[in-house]
């Protein structure tokens, strides 16, 4: 692992005073950098290669971050080891999400990649950082039509070989899993409630038969259990569709020390 927490933090900070600058410069003339979250992201881009570089070229040597097409973005000789990197603010829209995309073409002739992305907000204030060793062709889908070469991210297969280097990440599918378990948990108290409450029904009615009594209570019971196994087998369908589905990814943001 030639890439550390420490070198992440001081890149961020040197891309971040960048950033403020370059806002400053667009509102004296009377401008807004952040108007156009991709046109940012594209400056932005090249500062991520050159101070990410800076940080590595004082530990290795032969780093170099040419950036010219066909170029790897980070090139760091002494470990014969080239990173792409990739910047981007996520699609907003109710909630911000996060595609991760490279050239199919390069990644189909290098064989393999190490990859970083840096996820960043609007305000270029918060980011979460992921380093991938050795992503190949298949931890990425094959290029849509009109994706001009692009391949969006297996995140399943490709976010076993990630390193959070700032921020953090969590599977979502472990949230809903917890979630339901404990909501069959508080259903068979809830049932096992409404059983006993029926049971001291059954002693405390005075006036009819204990037989009338007796199988208005089973009566009762039953249409009790029926609902609650329709409950509990809709929540077991929900606990194994998140178990068997795909690891969907959420992506936590931070601020700079």
């Amino acid at each position: 692992m030639y890439l550390t927490k420490e070198m992440t933090i001081e890149a961020l900070k040197n891309m971040s005073e960048f950033h403020q600058g370059i806002c400053t410069q667009f509102d004296r003339w009377g401008m807004d950098f952040k108007s156009n979250l991709g046109r940012r992201n594209i400056v932005m881009s090249q500062t991520q290669e050159h101070f990410f570089a800076k940080e590595l070229g004082l530990v290795y040597k032969g780093v170099d971050a040419d950036g010219r097409t066909g170029k790897a973005d980070i090139v760091i000789g002494e470990i014969n080891k080239e990173l792409e990197c990739k910047l981007t603010s996520g699609n907003r829209g109710k909630s911000v999400t996060y595609s991760f995309q490279t050239d199919w073409a390069t990644l189909e002739n290098k064989g393999k990649l190490d990859y970083l992305y840096v996820l960043c907000d609007e305000n270029f204030e918060k980011f979460c950082v992921l380093y991938f060793e050795d992503l190949t062709a298949d931890d990425f889908f094959p290029p849509a039509n009109g994706s001009r070469g692009k391949s969006r991210m297996r995140k399943a297969s490709a976010m076993k070989k990630v390193t959070c280097l700032h921020g953090n990440y969590k599977i979502q599918n472990e949230k809903f899993i917890e979630s339901y378990k404990n909501k069959v948990g508080m259903l068979v108290k809830e049932n096992t409630k409404k059983a006993m409450d029926l049971q001291r029904k059954y002693f405390s009615e005075e006036g009819a038969s204990p037989f009338t009594v007796r199988n208005k209570i089973i009566k009762m019971r039953e249409d009790l259990d029926t609902t609650f196994s329709k409950k509990i087998n809709l929540l077991k369908e929900k606990i194994t569709f998140w178990e068997d589905s795909d690891p969907r990814f959420t992506f936590i943001l931070e601020s700079l020390p």
